[in-house]
Order: structure tokens, then sequence, then C-alpha cells
């Protein structure tokens, strides 16, 4: 399998939800509404740490939505619902803003987030394309069936704009054919996990 190629189309969502800061602090609804990622997916890959103390305001960072985002009260108001939301890059993250090198490996590491793994089992175990409701049913049993185990979803546990930014990195780094409603397993991938 040819890697640049393969992992080439993951520079840009990545490198977009990297820049997506303003005065080093970026924030969960900005990076949601502009690129379709959460902090949860970019702190699983180490690229940011997310602010639980001290979350500042809206207004004390740069961020172009601060004006009319729907969220900036809750900030200002210092109201339940923040932490977490907000984030600094780590120095990976800094780097990988440089480095088109670490950007590409990382898109490669994004195959291998929990969840990714187990998109593409699910993807394995249909043998056809699913949509994005039949995905997030085989998904969503496995986190039922966890938390009847033991009472804890563990890594099972997932959110809807989890699911929908982590396919759009798998199908930017190659490891998806995605169109928004479909989902397969890119040839080379599948190719791959036969062998």
């Amino acid at each position: 399998m040819d890697t640049q190629k393969t992992l080439a189309p993951s520079i840009p969502p990545l490198r977009a939800a990297l820049s997506a800061t303003g005065d080093g602090i970026g924030c969960h609804h900005r990076l949601r509404a502009e690129v379709g990622l959460g902090v949860e997916t970019l702190a699983a890959l180490g690229l940011v740490k997310p602010i639980r103390q001290r979350i500042p305001t809206c207004a004390e960072h740069a961020c172009p939505l601060r004006e009319d985002c729907r969220f900036a009260p809750t900030f200002a108001a210092g109201l339940a619902g923040r932490s977490g939301k907000k984030y600094r890059l780590t120095p990976l993250g800094e780097g990988t803003l440089r480095d088109s090198v670490i950007l590409r490996q990382l898109g490669e590491a994004t195959r291998e987030l929990p969840l990714a793994r187990r998109i593409i089992a699910a993807l394995q175990a249909s043998e056809t394309p699913l949509t994005i409701f039949a995905l997030n049913t085989a998904l969503l049993d496995q986190s039922l069936a966890a938390l009847a185990a033991d009472g804890n979803p563990g890594e099972a546990a997932f959110g809807r704009g989890e699911l929908a930014g982590l396919l759009k990195l798998l199908s930017a780094s190659g490891a998806l054919d995605y169109d928004g409603y479909l989902v397969a397993l890119a040839v080379a991938v599948a190719a791959n996990s036969a062998a």
C-alpha cells in the first residue's frame, strides 16, 4: 500500500482542527461547527489537552465565533457544562501543525483509536457497506451489551458527534469510503484485513 498516497488526504481535516485555536485556546463548539470533530477525538490522539479548571470565557481568547456563539453565555456565566469544552494544543499538536510527516502518521494512528477499531470491525463483519444508521445501531448494540455485562460501557461508549467526526477522519485517512450516508471499508484496508 502506498502510505504517502493513502494518508495524504488526512492532512486537511486534522490541520484545520488544530488550526481552530485563538490565542492558543480552542473551543469544542467551534471545532464541531467548522471541522466536524470534537475535543475528545483530538485528545485521544494526544493533540490537545482539555481545560477542566479555570476555563476561559469566550471573550478571553480570539475565537471568531464569540460574538454569535450560543454557548458564549455558558462560559461567561461560569455555568455547568464547560469542563473539557475548551482546550490547548499539546506539544505534539503544535508540532503537527508544522510537520506534515507527523500529520500523516496521525492519520494512521486514528485507525487505532478504540472506536475506530470497532467501526472497522463492524464493517468487516458486515461484508457490505452500512448506512450510518446501521453502523450506529451495531455500535450501540455493543455498548448496551457491555453495559449489561458489568454496568460499565467502558470503551464501548460513544457519542453521535464523536462517531461522525471519526468517520470523517477515517475517510480522509483512506481507511473508509464515506459519503455522509454509506460507510464501507476502503479497498486497501479490506485487502489488508483479508491477508
